[in-house]
């Protein structure tokens, strides 16, 4: 390995050009070298911005070159493809949320890494907030206790994106589920513990993303290429006894424009994401409070590829690692599959490997 980290980047749209590359940017230990995507303007324009040379509008010839990090900033559906060629390859990836839309995608990628002694990462930047840090140094120090049921929000009063890769289930493989319900989810069952999910009820349907009653916050979308949901819920029954509530949509009748929240209810205290407030008794008194990460440090995105960059060079766990990951897919593709069937949907224990543990 050099001095310098060598990363690749596949897909150089917005998450890539305003978080991935600024962040990779303000790492001194790190070089983007190449980038690749299949608009050789937009290719250009992102390469020209960032001093980037080498470019490419196949990832399978960016992943041939001598890189240490591949980082995946595609439409959901080609993050299997592209992580799979770049695993491959010998490269470590990190790979934008969610790291595949279905349980056995993730335990293919997962499993090839393992295999090849490559690090793989979902990029799930919420976990990096101060509040969301602050919270689980508080639990981790006991102040919950056990969890026994956890009520989870993705909710938007307009905020559907317009571009094609999130409305064309060809590209994204699910609406709001896959888009921000991954983060909520994933974030809530870290800070749960990572409990194993057993049986999910679940419901998914488009409201309004066909129709005008609602207008875009960010502009129009065309709603003939829209195939996926708008809204879904679902209700998760965990191993451990524990049960957890997720509503996730892109448009409905709310006075929030953003409700993206988590709220954890133990035996021993109950706190709130992100606010950050918990309540807890101590002597019979009940008390009040909330909880500050004094550590302003760098901006979440920023600091999920710092992370990444230093389990590879120190040859550390990965930090969001794909055994976490196939438990937030498993519940999300759970959900679908109840609406479709009608009925609660079993999750089978023995699919899920053995958590990795880190320090």
């Amino acid at each position: 390995m050099s001095s310098k980290l060598r990363v690749g980047v596949i897909g150089v749209g917005g998450i890539a050009a305003n978080q991935h590359l600024p962040g990779w940017a303000s790492l001194p230990d790190v070089e983007v070298v190449a980038l690749a995507d299949v608009a050789a303007e937009r290719l250009d324009t992102v390469g020209d911005k960032f001093g980037i040379k080498e470019r490419f509008t196949d990832y399978k010839d960016m992943v041939g070159l001598d890189l240490d990090v591949v980082d995946v900033c595609t439409p959901n559906r080609v993050h299997t493809p592209a992580v799979t060629a770049a695993l491959s390859a010998g490269k470590h990836v990190i790979c934008e949320k969610p790291l595949a839309v279905t349980t056995d995608e993730v335990r293919s990628m997962g499993e090839l890494a393992d295999a090849g002694g490559l690090k793989l990462m979902t990029a799930q930047h919420m976990r990096y907030t101060p509040a969301a840090q602050a919270v689980k140094k508080w639990i981790d120090a006991g102040g919950l206790g056990d969890v026994y049921h956890a009520r989870v929000h993705a909710m938007r009063s307009n905020l559907i994106p317009i571009a094609p890769g999130f409305l064309n289930r060809k590209l994204s493989g699910g609406g709001p589920c896959m888009d921000i319900g991954v983060h909520a989810l994933d974030l809530s069952l870290w800070l749960m513990g990572y409990p194993t999910p057993a049986r999910v009820t679940g419901t998914s349907k488009t409201n309004f993303a066909k129709g005008t009653s609602i207008p875009g916050g960010w502009g129009e979308w065309d709603r003939d290429l829209v195939s996926v949901e708008d809204f879904a819920a679902g209700f998760v029954r965990f191993n451990n006894g524990a049960t957890l509530v997720l509503e996730t949509s892109w448009l409905g009748h709310q006075k929030e424009k953003e409700d993206m929240s988590c709220q954890l209810f133990g035996l021993d205290g109950g706190v709130k994401w992100p606010s950050a407030e918990f309540t807890e008794v101590t002597n019979g008194v009940l008390s009040q409070g909330s909880l500050t990460n004094p550590m302003a440090g760098p901006k979440p995105h920023h600091a999920e590829l710092a992370d990444f960059a230093t389990c590879v060079r120190e040859n550390l766990p990965s930090p969001v690692p794909w055994t976490e990951t196939i438990r937030v897919i498993a519940i999300l593709e759970a959900i679908y599959q109840s609406q479709e069937s009608g009925r609660e949907v079993a999750v089978r224990a023995s699919d899920f490997p053995k958590l990795e543990r880190k320090s």
